[in-house]
């Protein structure tokens, strides 16, 4: 399996991307963006979740999606910058409330309380020992048959630095968890891997 970066990237590098910048990424209006999360978010199972929990949501793009499946949804990001953002682009969103939140440290071996966590091109920014136990943390946090649905950009990053499949491979790999499904997907010649997990008793 291909080593992810010996350190995780820095919260202070996401929250200078949000300050100098509205939408730094472009989530908001750039076709592929609109494409993926619409992609992502057809991969959610039939049926309502009670407690969902988004990481990395950035200005809310992919969360407008999810909220209408969800009776509460918690979205998070490390950067306060992009929560601010977030906030602000789904202030009609009922049920919704935003948080700052890095992984794994603010995510704590807590009870079992999540029906649905998504976590969307936040892995591969994350150390090997971080994403380890990010993975770790976010299955313990799942409900039985609680539900885990990831997206990351296939991309050919530097040497020793993980892309979206191997990110994905470390989610699958912890003990309980099954794929329900996964699929990739092209567009404007950039690909990206989408999977669906679940937690079992």
């Amino acid at each position: 399996m291909p080593a992810t970066r010996r350190t995780s990237v820095s919260t202070a590098h996401f929250e200078q991307a949000y300050r100098a910048r509205t939408d730094p990424w472009g989530t908001l209006h750039k076709a592929y963006e609109r494409e993926k999360f619409a992609d992502t978010a057809s991969l959610l199972p039939p049926g309502r979740f009670r407690s969902a929990l988004e990481i990395g949501c950035g200005v809310g793009a992919l969360t407008r999606l999810l909220a209408p499946h969800c009776d509460t949804l918690l979205a998070t990001d490390c950067s306060g910058a992009a929560v601010e953002q977030a906030r602000g682009n789904c202030a009609d969103l009922e049920g919704v409330s935003f948080a700052t939140l890095r992984v794994p440290e603010d995510l704590a071996d807590g009870e079992a309380d999540l029906d649905l966590v998504v976590m969307s091109e936040v892995g591969y920014y994350l150390s090997d020992a971080d994403l380890a136990l990010a993975a770790r943390r976010i299955r313990a946090r799942l409900r039985p048959g609680g539900h885990l649905l990831l997206a990351h950009w296939v991309h050919e990053g530097p040497e020793g630095v993980m892309t979206g499949r191997g990110v994905h491979e470390v989610f699958r790999s912890v003990p309980g968890t099954v794929q329900v499904a996964g699929r990739e997907e092209s567009r404007y010649g950039e690909t990206y891997r989408l999977d669906l997990l679940r937690r079992e008793p």
